[in-house]
């Protein structure tokens, strides 16, 4: 949850309505974001962050417990990774 993570700088994004649109120069690939994953890719396009800030930004605009907005998260995160849409940065000691 102390991993610091921010967007591959390969990839381009822009939002459409609540929809962010990413596309990988890397991969040559596109890919739609649903409103939720489109607010995490606006929250780390603003700057690097953790996956607990996350967590805690998220719950606190969205009516969500902390274990389903944490399993979410790392859900998202773990998508991302696999496509090389973003990359750990750090990793800080609890």
């Amino acid at each position: 949850m102390n991993t610091t993570w921010q967007i591959n700088h390969n990839v381009l994004s822009s939002k459409i309505d609540e929809e962010a649109i990413l596309m990988s120069i890397e991969a040559e690939s596109y890919f739609g974001l649903d409103p939720v994953g489109s607010r995490i890719w606006e929250l780390l396009s603003n700057q690097p962050a953790t996956t607990n800030d996350l967590v805690e930004i998220l719950m606190k605009e969205y009516d969500v417990d902390k274990a389903t907005c944490s399993t979410q998260v790392q859900q998202f995160i773990d998508e991302m990774i696999s496509k090389n849409l973003i990359q750990k940065i750090a990793v800080l000691a609890s």
